[in-house]
């Protein structure tokens, strides 16, 4: 069986303003005068696309994939970063929330707890909460 031989070229020829479509045709048939004394389909055809067009569409689907790969590649670290850090914030979020249940009494029987000074006061569940929110707030990093 012989070897189908692909078109090296696209010829286009311009639209009539009543055809939305214009005409494109493939190379050998755009350089044969076969529509010449046909008034509808005669026109004057221009090369649309050099080179081989197989080679161009696997080139062009070549470097698009490659592109996509990037792009899934930069979300795929992307994702990666956001639940590190998720993890991070959820470790965070663990230790507040022990530290925030801590009993009032801790102070007494010795342990981790969070305090004001120089009031001395142990402070846990909302009154911990708003000690920190008015110390984020008024800039007091303390420590931390």
């Amino acid at each position: 069986m012989e070897e189908t031989k692909w078109p090296r070229e696209i010829w286009a020829a311009q639209p009539d303003p009543d055809d939305a479509e214009g005409r494109h045709v493939f190379s050998e048939h755009a350089t044969v005068p076969r529509f010449e004394g046909d008034s509808e389909r005669d026109c004057a055809f221009h090369r649309y696309v050099d080179g081989d067009i197989v080679d161009s569409a696997d080139r062009y689907h070549r470097e698009m994939l490659i592109a996509s790969r990037a792009r899934a590649n930069a979300a795929e670290a992307e994702r990666d970063r956001l639940r590190t850090e998720l993890e991070r914030l959820r470790e965070d979020a663990g230790r507040y929330r022990w530290l925030r249940a801590r009993d009032l009494d801790t102070i007494q029987s010795e342990g981790i707890f969070a305090g004001r000074t120089p009031e001395n006061l142990v402070l846990n569940l909302e009154d911990l909460d708003a000690a920190i929110d008015a110390a984020r707030h008024h800039g007091d990093r303390g420590n931390g």
